[in-house]
């Protein structure tokens, strides 16, 4: 491959621009010509404009030899993103996929009376990773939401539903 120089990238680069502009002009004006009963020209206009821009921030990148280091730190983030990921895989997403399963639950609702774990009481919150269970002595229990999947629990009072 060729050497590009610094004062070809600017002519490149000065050109991309140019020609965005030129484009969104031109376009905005067909298709205020075409569609202008229509409401919403506008919104394809940029829409489309908006992809030309991706791909011309994508070219410009790789001209001016800034693709291969957003790249690599892309990789590292994604290295470190999954390390995270697999290590609060077991306190963190098991929970909110179980709570996400709990609240689509017809059975277990806020003011449903459960047992679970040798511990009984009202729920009166339940959010994606917990819930909390109010016992008949004013204590509140919080159980990870993972823990209404992996153990049996009885339902001693559901709640009405509203």
């Amino acid at each position: 491959m060729f050497d590009i120089t610094v004062q070809t990238n600017i002519v490149i680069t000065a050109a991309l621009i140019a020609f965005v502009a030129i484009f969104r002009a031109a376009l905005g004006a067909i298709l205020q010509r075409k569609l202008r009963k229509l409401t919403g020209y506008g919104l394809v206009a940029n829409a489309i404009t908006s992809v030309l821009i991706v791909g011309v921030v994508i070219y410009l990148l790789y001209v001016w030899r800034f693709i291969q280091p957003i790249v690599e730190s892309l990789v590292a983030f994604s290295a470190i993103a999954a390390v995270i990921l697999l290590a609060v895989k077991d306190i963190w997403i098991e929970n909110l996929l179980a709570g996400a399963s709990m609240i689509g639950d017809k059975n277990i609702m806020v003011g449903t009376a459960v047992e679970i774990k040798g511990k009984t009481g009202k729920i009166t919150e339940m959010t994606l990773t917990i819930t909390k269970i109010k016992t008949k002595d004013g204590h509140t229990v919080i159980i990870p939401n993972r823990l209404f999947r992996e153990e049996a629990f009885t339902i001693k009072k559901s709640a009405v539903k509203p």
